[in-house]
């Protein structure tokens, strides 16, 4: 097991898609992200739930925790048109770091303060 964080936010919520894509599944818990709103699969191109960045949004999701390599590799593979970034979110009173699932343009964007399909 390794000692990567991810925060999910859409389809990844579901043990049995992160399941199906990395063969296992891991811990997780509630957490919040930050600095971004939650953009509804009918507002995307892609057709699935979108992150963009937004000063007091904030989104709710899971944190999965325990992630290594080869598990990252599969989702990066099932996350098509995406990019991971690292973030920092808020999840059982502490603030952790953690990467999270952004549509590509957002590649450089900079974080919120506090800080998949997705």
């Amino acid at each position: 097991m390794g000692d990567r964080r991810l925060f999910v936010y859409g389809t990844l919520l579901d043990p049995r898609r992160v399941r199906a894509v990395v063969g296992r599944t891991f811990p997780a818990r509630p957490a919040r992200l930050a600095g971004w709103v939650l953009v509804p699969p009918e507002r995307t191109l892609s057709g699935y739930p979108e992150v963009e960045p937004r000063p007091g949004g904030w989104v709710e999701g899971l944190l999965l925790e325990g992630l290594d390599e080869p598990a990252l590799r599969a989702l990066d593979a099932y996350e098509e048109g995406y990019v991971r970034r690292p973030v920092h979110v808020q999840a059982g009173g502490e603030v952790v770091q953690a990467e999270v699932y952004v549509p590509s343009r957002y590649r450089a964007t900079s974080q919120g303060s506090s800080r998949g399909r997705r």
